[in-house]
Parts: C-alpha cells; structure tokens; sequence
C-alpha cells in the first residue's frame, strides 16, 4: 500500500490518496466505512484512528489493517462522533451526546468517561487540555489530568440592545501554537469570532469580531453612548464553519483563516489585547484584560483579504503555521506548518491550496466525491509555484473521465418505449 501526500475520506467512507506535486488520485487502499471523524496517531506516524457511529477503528497506515476497539461505553452511544484526537498516549473521542471517552492507547481500556453537555458538536484535544462547545453550550477548557470538572467555563455575553439573550452556537474552537494552555479562539453559527484568555481574570471574551454585519438604512449600529448595538441581518451572515488560528507569519498579533457554510474563505487578523499575546517566559505579572462582554461584535478592522471562494460549504481546513491548530489534519511537526499555504476541502469535490499570504489559488485537485475531511502526511512538501492551467486541465479531466462512468451506467440501462398518448373523446354540449 503506498499512501502518498494527503488521505481524503468521503461521506461514505471512500478513501483516496495524491500527491500535491502530481495530482493524480489512486485508491488508498483504506476503507472509512460511515467514519465521521478520523486523525493520525501523535504518537506513531503510522496509525490512524477513526470513529464511526458505533465502534472505534484503528488502521495501518502501512499494509492498511484495521481492528476494531472494544469499548462498550462507547459503543452503546447511539449519538454522531463529533471529535477525535490523540495526545499522551490518550485517545479521546466525543459523541454529541455531550459524552467523552479518555481510552488508553497501550492496552485500549477505557480511563474514564466526562459528562460534558448535549448537543456538543466541538470536542479537540492537545496537550493534556481538551476543549469543548456546541449548541447552547458554553465553551469550556478541561484539563485531562484533572478531569472531574472544566479549569474554565466561559461566560455569555450581556443581551443586546433588546434585552435579548445572545444565542450560543459554537461551530469550531482553535488551539494557538505558543499559547495553548491559555489561549483560544472560536466561531459560531451565527458569524461571530471570539477569543479567551484564561489568564485575563475574567470568563467573557478578550476579544468579539463578526464575519458580516447589518448595513440596513445606511447604519452600522444603533444606539448611543458606551454599548452601542450592532444589527444582525440574518440574510448576510452565514455560519463559520471552520476556523483556524496562527501566530507564525509575517506581522504581530493574532491572525485566523476561517471558512463558512456558502464557500468563502478570508483571513482576518484580531487586533486582541498585548497582554492575551505576552508568553509565559517572559514572567510578566498577570494583569486583568478590557472584557467585551457588554458590546456586540465588530467587524475586524483588518481583513487581509479573501481567497477564490469554493462552491459548497467548508468542511476541513489546514493553514500552515497554525502548529497544533491543524489537528487533527496535520501533526504539529508537519512540514506543511513551515510553509506559508492554505489547504481546504469542499463539498464541490475539491480540494484547493492558496498562499496564505497573497490568497493566490496555487493548485486545486478533484477528489471525484465530496470530501469530509482529510489527513495531510507528516512529509508532504507543497509546490508553492501556481498551477492553475495544469490543476485546471486535470480537474476537467477527471470530471470528464468521472462523466463517462456515469455514461456507461446510464448505457447498461434497459430503454423503455413510451406508451402511446390515449386520445380523449371532446364532448359536445347539446
């Protein structure tokens, strides 16, 4: 079995593997069967884990043998997988039941179970710490040492200028390479950005930005005074499905690409605080941040710009030099964390690689099926020279080679006569 560059996975469990320089897509000899979330092994390079709706897998990423692991727990859960990751010798798998299962990964018994909330649709884990969130619930930090309850809970900010409760979606949540024990970033259904400091001394966001924001009658925001409110139009702002944070780039501060449900992919740079981005090494006394909670969300003042869009909605997202953030499409060592490009995959059947810093479209290959996620070797090395004619010229190929396969079952089909039309007798009125 040669698995190449990237491991695409398919809603019905179809897998296939390229490479960035060639493009050309053989069978990766790997079978997802109804796999809803699938990461490499942090530990061991060459295995993969996956979760279906009712059982664990582990696969080889070198002769591709799987074998199921037994957990009884888990598999009585009839909840969709939501979350799988790997991190000190931990394989940690939610359900959006609101549970989550800690398995070990020397003898694969089950150390413990956390009761989170329902409707957990977020559940990421690296480096000892797990963080959650989902439809009415709140994000949370948790340690895994320490699991009986979360080291944080958020808090949800003040109602708006209606008095009306601000709803809570939280669609995906960020680690930030250099600042993992501290800092996170997340986005929500409704188009909002937010990000937490837990050392700021306070449960409300540092820092609250919108992707899209009302402009109805020529106003940006009602009211005066220190609280202002910002109109939402519900007809503008579409749910972020993906969001990925980087420190590692040209420029300081906090920067994120994020993707939503209609295709669009922009990079926004979070003008947060300079005591959420003070690092632990440099011992600086811990000071309280300005909180946000009281004001709606603005548009960030600098957007970077925004890449090609796609023709369906988002589903995985890799930007190099996130670190950590890419898990678990990407290890933290990756060589494609030291180059300056943008993976992601749509349910256009494409997956498409930008610079990150110009939003350049590099190269896009047809995947021939609609992709849910995919894994990104630990060696994959990216042309960063544009392709666009030849990615361009394959992906027509690949459409039009995919066309005649839906040609030669449409010709194996038995043609039917039609029946001829039955005259109807006109009736005089006498």
């Amino acid at each position: 079995m040669d698995l190449r560059d990237v491991i695409t996975v398919s809603p019905r469990g179809i897998s296939k593997t390229f490479n960035f320089s060639s493009s050309n897509l053989v069978d990766s000899g790997l079978f997802f069967e109804e796999s809803q979330s699938v990461t490499w092994d942090v530990s061991n390079i060459s295995r993969i884990f996956a979760a279906e709706k009712s059982r664990l897998l582990s696969f080889s990423a070198v002769n591709g043998s799987s074998s199921a692991i037994k957990c009884s727990s888990y598999e009585a859960d009839e909840s969709d997988s939501i979350g799988l990751s790997t991190t000190n010798d931990l394989l940690v798998a939610g359900r959006s039941s609101g549970k989550v299962y800690l398995i070990n990964l020397l003898d694969f018994s089950l150390k413990s179970e956390l009761p989170v909330a329902k409707n957990l649709s977020i559940c990421k884990a690296y480096s000892n710490y797990m963080i959650c969130g989902g439809r009415d619930v709140l994000f949370s930090v948790w340690d895994l040492e320490k699991s009986q309850a979360p080291i944080f809970t958020s808090k949800n900010v003040r109602p708006d200028a209606l008095d009306l409760k601000v709803p809570i979606w939280v669609s995906d949540a960020s680690f930030v390479e250099g600042y993992e024990n501290r800092l996170f970033v997340t986005s929500s259904k409704y188009g909002d950005f937010c990000i937490y400091d837990l050392r700021s001394g306070q449960r409300r966001p540092v820092s609250r930005s919108a992707w899209r924001v009302s402009n109805k009658q020529g106003k940006k925001s009602v009211g005066t005074g220190h609280n202002p409110a910002m109109l939402r139009d519900l007809t503008v702002t579409r749910p972020i499905t993906r969001c990925v944070a980087y420190t590692s780039a040209p420029g300081v501060g906090l920067k994120a690409v994020a993707a939503n449900a209609i295709g669009d992919i922009c990079r926004l740079d979070f003008r947060v605080p300079h005591v959420s981005l003070i690092s632990d090494e440099e011992a600086e006394k811990k000071r309280k941040a300005r909180s946000v909670g009281a004001r709606a969300p603005e548009p960030p003042n600098y957007v970077l710009g925004y890449m090609p869009p796609s023709l369906g909605s988002v589903s995985a997202l890799v930007c190099g030099g996130a670190g950590c953030a890419n898990l678990p499409h990407a290890m933290p060592g990756a060589n494609i964390n030291n180059q300056p490009v943008v993976v992601s995959a749509s349910l256009d059947r494409y997956i498409r690689v930008y610079h990150r810093d110009t939003g350049e479209l590099i190269n896009k290959i047809f995947t021939k099926a609609p992709v849910s996620t995919f894994l990104i070797r630990e060696s994959a090395i990216i042309p960063l020279i544009a392709n666009n004619e030849e990615g361009t010229k394959n992906a027509e190929k690949e459409e039009q080679d995919a066309a005649v396969e839906d040609g030669d079952v449409w010709e194996q089909m038995e043609t039917l006569e039609e029946p001829p039309l039955k005259r109807t007798k006109k009736v005089t009125q006498k």
